[in-house]
């Protein structure tokens, strides 16, 4: 017998781990409602209920000498524990790959042990399209009549499915991507619904009510005379928006304020550690951000709907998000007998 059989003798293994490809994921989200899990965990959050504790973050460049990232966001509300692993690189797409991928783990409340793991891609984008659908909600554009969507990769496309569901009045959808096949390729995906691919990112953003930038990009380009009158950006790539469209925009939302104020490698978390904004509440030196989408759904923040010249959602994106959406679909996944069942003991 070895050392480590001597060593390992007397220890129980990790036991039993669920783990759930993404066609099971899939199939869980068929009879779920993802807008409906974020938008209460929004709320929980800015109660008080769950944590959030700080990202780990781990940068560098590959051989194409392409930005690629792993980001650890752990996160827990009420009884679920969790983490989000997502891994991504801007050159993916040119190898035939979605930009980021990864897996989501569930924990077990009393022993912290892994109970089970998931594909995360389809569910990172699923997180990120269901809180732009709270936004909309939120903020008074839920009659919107038109919507830009720029960027068209998974992001884009998980965007342009879910608020064409969601929004009744929805007639058209601009698209704009810097490949045109990707953009004709979404526009194909929505029947029933006026798509026009634009030339321009500037052309799809000028002729809609609400525009979501779903890019890789993270040098500003939108400025303020891009927006359509009272439109809503949505911000949910690292940096679309140029300071000034930051600074001109009658309301800045966002999901979590520490998340922005601690990253200031996107631009309104610089824009913050540069004094241009500050917290939500009375005008001091820096402007105030004007919310949390958490804080709306509460009370406890205040928001003006349609406002001109153009409103500003910057969501970062929050774990426990993520870890709220992998509880919901580990339920629905045990409720249908789903997964494959690894011992890791």
């Amino acid at each position: 017998m070895s050392w480590f059989d001597v060593a390992d003798s007397g220890l129980s293994g990790a036991g039993e781990v669920t783990m759930l490809s993404r066609e099971e994921v899939r199939k869980c989200l068929t009879n779920l409602d993802p807008v409906d899990v974020v938008r209460e965990t929004l709320a929980d959050h800015d109660r008080g209920v769950g944590l959030l504790p700080a990202e780990a973050y781990l940068r560098w460049e590959n051989s194409q000498g392409a930005y690629t990232r792993s980001i650890g966001m752990p996160g827990a509300v009420r009884s679920s524990y969790g983490m989000k692993i997502i891994n991504a690189s801007v050159s993916n797409p040119a190898r035939g790959l979605e930009r980021a991928g990864g897996i989501g783990l569930c924990f077990d409340a009393e022993t912290a042990r892994i109970t089970t793991i998931m594909e995360a891609g389809l569910l990172s984008a699923v997180r990120t399209a269901a809180v732009s659908a709270v936004g909309v909600d939120a903020l008074g554009y839920g009659g919107a009549v038109s919507l830009a969507v720029v960027g068209c990769g998974a992001q884009g496309r998980m965007h342009a499915a879910l608020l064409a569901e969601r929004l009744p009045s929805l007639r058209k959808i601009m698209l704009y991507d810097r490949s045109p096949e990707a953009a004709r390729a979404l526009a194909a995906t929505l029947p029933g619904i006026s798509a026009q691919v634009c030339p321009t990112a500037r052309e799809a953003v000028s002729a809609a009510e609400i525009a979501v930038f779903t890019t890789t990009m993270d040098v500003g380009y939108v400025e303020p005379d891009w927006a359509s009158p009272s439109a809503l950006l949505i911000n949910v790539s690292l940096g679309d928006l140029t300071d000034a469209a930051f600074r001109d925009a009658a309301a800045v939302y966002v999901d979590d304020v520490d998340l922005v104020a601690d990253n200031p490698r996107r631009p309104l978390g610089r824009l913050m550690a540069e004094g241009m904004f500050g917290r939500p509440g009375p005008a001091g030196s820096a402007r105030p951000l004007d919310g949390t989408l958490g804080g709306i759904l509460t009370g406890r923040h205040s928001a003006d709907g349609v406002a001109s010249p153009y409103v500003v959602l910057n969501p970062f994106g929050m774990g426990v998000l993520d870890v709220a959406l992998y509880a919901a679909v580990s339920a629905q996944a045990r409720a249908e007998g789903l997964g494959t069942v690894v011992h890791l003991g």
